[in-house]
């Protein structure tokens, strides 16, 4: 607790105005100073004349006296400095005690005030270290004039008793001249050093305020010129990513022109039919390559389901011979075994399968040769399905091998390739639990090895009704049209409109008879994207819209059993989420 008020104290003596930063260093002691001598001289006074009882004598009243002036002097300086007034405080306590050591050396003389020199030192200690050196060699001058009076008086009262030696009066006054003349040639020196430190550290504190601002100013051009690059970087990726994104759609819809071109010159049904399956799975495909630019720009993330590879690679076999042409030579194998089930985004994978293939057609050119197979294999004692792709083109070297999965790094010619192919392929596999491996060599070809863990099979869930009692909420009439005859194809019952005010109108009229809700996210009276027309109804919500995350995120908060459904989506994929919905819904009523 002590120490706690000392420490408030001296914050209480530091708070003073005053806006040299020597003379605030100076402020606390000098205000502590001020109010010893305040409290010292009653106490001493009060001991002298009541406990010792000191005779009442003519001394006696002149040092009184000169107590009165210096405490007065004290209680003045103390203010003063209060007030942010240091130095006029301390010159006038200087002349208050000019003016009372002249009162008494005058008075009472040299020789009988030599015992006491606190009040002469104080002076000259005070006025060098707070007023500098001049006033420090003033002071020294004043005070041997103070001196020189005391030993005037001393000489004079040995004439009048005819001392035969009177001048014996002033036999003190050279030595004080000598004890002074050192007392203030070392606070001379000592002034002086602070003085000199203290003048270079100003120097060397505007010489760092300069270079601090210096540095500063570099810091603000260094920021502008790395926005500058950051900017042109973006920019430069955005052109990357376009002609990328292009490239990719010229792949699939190659495929699918290519199917059209075949279906318009074939009149066998089974032919037809195979081609529109192909058509199909080229939309899925494209599907996968809209999925791939919202991953890049993360407002969209991997979708894992369980799938068979083998089943994945025979669908994929038209699309890799319809991409190389019949000049390459094309090798598909499978297990044609046991099921290979694996869990990952089925459009990203297929999608990896057929850049890596678009690769290798752009490495090998007209001619050449591709082999794609799935073998079991176990990796680090887990087993899994390893997926190789390899050609017989020119390869790769070491230096290239270091580098093809980093993000946009690219061989190809501006407008032919991202350079985010192979970094999506890493990703998607390592997403999975895989890994990706590559081997090539210089005019000996290229094979990409993807491995991925085993899962179970995925029990289809059954559903205690088939029809469904649904609000939907789509703004494009065919796509609405379109779903509305699915679902009524499943036996679902479904009211539709085609903006959000509508939506809360049917909503509140329709009451506990509906079930499930599916919606877009942006129609029109719902701009922001939020469903706020929901209300309280706590139905189960299917979003299907390519950016309903976030809006997902938000309803699952406020209670909503919700289920992203991105679009593009086959009409029968969205019957079966409306289903499992409702499913959920009625076991969770059966548990409450």
């Amino acid at each position: 607790m002590t120490a706690n008020l000392s420490r408030r104290a001296f914050e209480w003596l530091r708070r003073v105005p005053v806006e040299d930063d020597v003379d605030r260093r100076h402020a606390p002691v000098l205000q502590a100073l001020m109010l010893f001598i305040l409290v010292s001289l009653p106490a001493s006074w009060g001991y002298h004349l009541f406990v010792v009882r000191s005779p009442t004598r003519r001394d006696v009243t002149i040092d009184l006296i000169a107590d009165a002036i210096v405490w007065g002097a004290a209680l003045a300086v103390f203010l003063l400095i209060r007030r942010g007034w240091l130095r006029q405080g301390v010159i006038g306590f200087v002349a208050a005690m000019l003016v009372n050591l002249t009162l008494v050396y005058f008075t009472v003389g040299l020789t009988r005030s030599l015992l006491d020199q606190t009040l002469p030192v104080l002076t000259i200690v005070l006025g060098g270290l707070v007023l500098g050196r001049r006033s420090l060699w003033t002071l020294y001058v004043l005070l041997i004039a103070v001196f020189s009076v005391g030993a005037v008086t001393d000489v004079l009262a040995l004439q009048l008793r005819h001392y035969p030696r009177p001048w014996l009066g002033a036999a003190n006054l050279p030595p004080l001249m000598l004890s002074y003349f050192a007392i203030a040639l070392v606070l001379d020196r000592c002034v002086a050093a602070m003085r000199n430190s203290l003048g270079e550290s100003r120097r060397m504190g505007g010489a760092l305020s300069a270079a601090n601002m210096a540095l500063r100013e570099e810091m603000v051009a260094r920021e502008k010129t790395q926005e500058s690059l950051i900017h042109a970087q973006k920019m430069e990726t955005v052109g990357r990513l376009a002609g990328g994104v292009a490239h990719d759609f010229n792949n699939v819809l190659a495929v699918i022109a290519g199917y059209v071109e075949r279906a318009q010159t074939s009149g066998d049904p089974g032919q037809l039919r195979q081609m529109i399956q192909g058509i199909a799975a080229a939309t899925r495909r494209g599907t996968a390559v809209s999925r791939k630019l919202l991953s890049f720009s993360r407002r969209d993330s991997l979708r894992p389901e369980i799938f068979d590879i083998d089943e994945a690679l025979c669908e994929l076999e038209p699309m890799f011979r319809q991409l190389f042409g019949a000049t390459v030579t094309l090798h598909v194998e499978t297990t044609q075994g046991r099921a290979l089930h694996v869990s990952t985004d089925r459009g990203q994978f297929e999608l990896v399968l057929l850049n890596i293939a678009a690769n290798a057609r752009d490495a090998m050119g007209d001619d050449g040769c591709f082999q794609v197979s799935a073998a079991l294999r176990e990796r680090d004692a887990v087993e899994g399905v390893e997926v190789s792709l390899g050609d017989n083109g020119p390869g790769m070297s070491e230096a290239l091998l270091e580098r093809i999965f980093e993000p946009f790094f690219t061989t190809k010619p501006a407008g032919s390739g991202t350079g985010l192919g192979l970094a999506v392929v890493r990703e998607v596999v390592n997403a999975a639990g895989g890994a990706v491996t590559v081997e090539s060599r210089e005019k000996q070809g290229t094979t990409f090895r993807l491995w991925l863990p085993l899962v179970a099979e995925e029990v289809p869930v059954g559903f205690r009704h088939q029809a469904v009692r649904v609000l939907l909420v789509e703004d494009d009439h065919e796509l609405r049209e379109l779903l509305l005859a699915a679902l009524d194809d499943a036996g679902c019952v479904a009211l539709a409109t085609d903006n959000a005010f509508d939506a809360g109108r049917l909503l509140g009229e329709a009451g506990d008879s509906l079930e499930v809700v599916v919606s877009d996210c942006r129609m029109p009276g719902n701009e922001d994207g939020r469903l706020d027309w929901l209300g309280n109804a706590r139905l189960p919500v299917v979003l299907i819209s390519a950016s309903g995350e976030a809006e997902a995120r938000r309803l699952r908060i406020l209670g909503f059993d919700v289920d992203c459904l991105p679009k593009p989506f086959p009409p029968t994929l969205l019957v079966e989420r409306v289903r499992a919905a409702a499913e959920r819904r009625v076991v969770a009523a059966d548990i409450a």
